[in-house]
């Protein structure tokens, strides 16, 4: 079935162009869109369509559905186009269940997740293509939209070239873009030097030595003083902050499968000399998801050969050693890959454990049957993985994993999905013991919930949203949702804890923390991290803490972005320029050093993505360092002002920096 665009209706956008089998609009910077009609009626899996963003930079756009009277969508997919790209875009109408945020790339798609809550699309009165905000009106065509239920086997390109010989953005020139092997060369030479921090106070490990808090350990410890406040220990003893990008690595992902002619160049895979930058990749984000294999080309690393030869992986060491510690960055935060667990270390760092426990059931997304031996008996061997880790003194601590997916929905309630999810399942009877337990017989749980259950084995049927079918359960729900979060923790934590007593556990990388849900279970922490993506994070670390935990807070990503150095997209928080990126990590950083639970903040990431997209599509001008391994010098120069007072700011000596950088709305998906 066709969708024809005669019959689409505009919403802050102005329609410039139609016809049946083409759209050509002007989206308001508000976030403007145009309907797409005959979704509902015509029952297919796929809504598939080519669209082509008419401007200089990518943009955020947004398929909404909303719900009949309601302003605010119920879910949206959001996704990112790269600029004057034509390209066919396939939508899963099957995703609006919710049950992924993440899905899988397609050739000229960037990233495209899914937001918001579990949706029936019969229920949908209105279905919008349009943008998230942006800093001004976008250009947009539509064109030849569909619906089937089969995806289309290619997914043609233009025949255009966006990516230069060193991996840069091909149609934009900016200041620093380089030009030639020789400028290469002297630029990449320029960061040559020392790797020492320029502070006298700062010991090797970046703690600060005036600050003796307690006798050292031998590994990185944690403190409450008399004044209310937490602190990171160094292992001598000392006060530590930890600050630092994550991800310090040789490069990103550079994907190029299907992408190859946007290149200006690529070797051959056999050449005998830059073959060796070629790699495979392989993701399975969620077990429902297909497995997606993919090709990379590093840039960053053919550069650093082209200079170097043989030794370039040694100077890549030289000079991010240098370009770190000199202007006071003394951590590597998760994904670290500069001299970790070989006695190398100049830089104290953090890691994730790899393959959190998951059951082979999984209530919602990936939310494990908690309650199930096979959870503890899983836990026990994901734990086994810190052995070899347990000695290493430079290892700041763990994440037990990275951003829990169920977490994206807001306010979720897991005990509702219990209750969804139409298989039996040890916490389904958990629930229905809690809740025997509670009312003793169906008839005191029917007047407390206002249902209308015969026995208390109706529960074990699928129940579609209890939540609003019963609004008097959400109390039983809520409670029994954080024993099942409580449960989530405890377990790997506790098993962890056997194997690696030296290392401080520091947390799961929420998402996000706007969920009284999720506040649970930080007993068995001893540091909270969250990925806390604002300008000021301070009322999030307040929401931790006046949920009642009562832990030293770690923010695990931050970042910021602007389009003045050489990439289509800012990341998933935007600002004018590379001297308001430095504004944004001063405000941010001396604001968690100024929070009586802050103990440590790290940026995301060390190196800009890719142009074209990493693995999984994100191309944002996040990084420290760009393609050709030159510093955002800007960036730096502010770096270098908050760690010469951090911790005076950590300990109340000097105020922190408090002015707000200036703000374009993100482009990021």
């Amino acid at each position: 079935m066709k969708i024809d665009f005669t019959k689409s209706k505009a919403r802050e956008a102005e329609i410039l162009n139609v016809t049946s089998k083409l759209i050509e609009s002007l989206l308001s910077k508000s976030g403007g869109g145009i309907t797409l009609e005959g979704l509902k009626e015509a029952h297919k899996r796929y809504l598939i369509g080519y669209i082509e963003v008419l401007e200089d930079h990518a943009v955020a756009l947004m398929l909404r559905f909303y719900l009949p009277n309601e302003s605010k969508e119920r879910l949206t997919m959001r996704f990112g186009l790269l600029p004057k790209v034509k390209t066919l875009v396939c939508f899963d109408l099957d995703l609006l269940d919710a049950r992924t945020i993440y899905t899988n790339r397609t050739p000229g798609l960037l990233k495209l997740v899914v937001h918001g809550n579990r949706t029936n699309l019969q229920e949908v009165d209105r279905v919008e293509l349009g943008m998230e905000k942006a800093f001004h009106d976008i250009k947009v065509r539509f064109e030849d939209f569909y619906l089937s239920d089969t995806k289309p086997e290619d997914y043609p390109l233009p025949d255009l070239k966006l990516v230069d010989e060193f991996g840069q953005w091909k149609p934009k020139e900016w200041f620093g873009k380089i030009h030639s092997f020789n400028e290469l060369e002297v630029n990449m030479k320029a960061q040559e030097g020392a790797g020492a921090y320029p502070f006298p106070a700062w010991n090797r490990w970046g703690g600060d030595s005036s600050r003796k808090l307690k006798e050292g350990t031998g590994y990185f410890s944690r403190i409450k003083t008399d004044d209310g406040r937490w602190h990171l220990v160094d292992p001598e003893g000392y006060e530590y902050f930890s600050l630092g990008p994550c991800g310090i690595r040789p490069g990103d992902t550079y994907r190029i499968d299907h992408l190859e002619k946007f290149c200006d160049w690529l070797p051959d895979e056999e050449d005998e000399e830059f073959g060796q930058f070629y790699s495979k990749g392989r993701i399975q984000r969620t077990p429902y998801m297909e497995a997606e294999e993919f090709k990379n080309f590093n840039f960053l690393q053919s550069n650093m050969y082209q200079v170097y030869g043989e030794n370039w992986y040694e100077k890549w060491k030289e000079i991010s050693y240098h370009i770190l510690m000199s202007n006071g960055i003394n951590t590597q935060g998760n994904f670290p890959n500069l001299d970790v667990n070989n006695e190398k270390s100049k830089l104290p760092y953090v890691r994730e454990m790899s393959e959190f426990p998951l059951t082979d059931t999984l209530i919602f997304r990936d939310f494990p049957d908690v309650l199930s031996p096979e959870y503890k008996e899983k836990s026990e061997v994901f734990a086994q993985q810190l052995a070899e880790w347990r000695t290493d003194n430079w290892l700041i601590g763990y994440f037990l994993r990275n951003e829990p997916e169920f977490n994206f929905v807001p306010n979720l309630c897991i005990a509702n999905e219990v209750l969804h999810y139409p298989g039996d399942t040890y916490c389904r009877q958990g629930l229905i013991t809690f809740l025997k337990e509670r009312y003793q017989t169906i008839d005191n749980l029917n007047k407390s919930w206002n249902s209308e259950f015969s026995v208390f084995k109706d529960l074990q049927k699928s129940i579609e949203d209890c939540l609003t079918r019963y609004p008097s359960s959400e109390s039983d729900l809520r409670e029994y949702s954080t024993f099942l979060i409580r449960e989530y923790i405890k377990v790997p934590s506790l098993a962890c804890r056997q194997v690696d007593e030296n290392h401080l556990n520091l947390g799961l990388r929420w998402s996000e923390a706007k969920n009284r849900d999720m506040m649970v279970g930080w007993e068995y922490f001893d540091v909270f991290s969250l990925n806390c993506y604002a300008f000021d994070p301070t009322s999030e670390m307040d929401f931790v803490k006046e949920s009642g935990v009562d832990l030293p807070i770690m923010i695990g990503e931050f970042h910021g972005g602007a389009l003045d150095r050489g990439l289509p997209a800012t990341g998933l928080k935007g600002v004018k320029n590379q001297m308001e990126r430095g504004v944004l990590w001063r405000l941010y950083v001396e604001k968690v050093a100024a929070h009586p639970y802050g103990v440590g903040a790290h940026w995301f990431q060390y190196n800009d993505q890719f142009c074209l997209g990493r693995f999984d599509g994100e191309n944002y001008q996040i990084g420290m360092i760009d393609v050709c391994m030159q510093p955002h010098e800007t960036l730096f120069k502010e770096v270098r002002k908050t760690s010469e007072i951090l911790y005076q700011v950590k300990n109340g000596e000097v105020e922190a920096f408090d002015q707000m950088p200036q703000i374009i709305p993100m482009i990021g998906y």
